[in-house]
């Protein structure tokens, strides 16, 4: 498999893990959230940190993505 392709795919890996994320519950992050144990600012913190993880994955595969698309589409365009 080339590096194109593993680029690519790589990047679909991520686009689901970032879609994935929303829709799974994690027990353990939704239990210290739920409890009241932790600082306010630090229960915020991992809030707010959970609430984007999942937009940064998707986005980050987004573009891991379109550069393997970019490079293949090269490689092709240079052979011929």
């Amino acid at each position: 498999m080339s590096g194109e392709m593993v680029k690519i795919l790589s990047g679909v890996v991520l686009i689901i893990l970032g879609i994935v994320w929303y829709f799974v519950r994690i027990p353990v992050l939704s239990d210290v959230l739920s409890t009241g144990t932790l600082v306010p600012f630090w229960r915020a913190l991992l809030a707010a940190f959970a609430a984007c993880f999942g937009i940064a994955l998707l986005l980050a595969g987004l573009v891991m993505a379109w550069i393997g698309y970019d490079d293949y589409r090269e490689s092709r365009e240079a052979e011929g």
